[in-house]
């Protein structure tokens, strides 16, 4: 009985990327500004109307 060598599959599944990490819709970039922080001023982009930083509406 001669036992062939089984070519050996290679495992790494190349250019697939999951659909989960997809977005469903574009998101538009004119939403995002930048502005300046009125307590601290520091320079922030954000799509909110506040121009107050995360740390210092704590």
């Amino acid at each position: 009985m001669v036992k062939l060598k089984k070519s050996k599959e290679s495992k790494i599944m190349v250019g697939i990327r999951c659909q989960c990490q997809d977005r469903a819709v574009e998101r538009p970039g004119h939403l995002i500004r930048e502005t300046f922080c009125k307590k601290c001023g520091k320079v922030l982009k954000t799509n909110r109307e506040v121009d107050i930083c995360f740390e210092c509406e704590k």
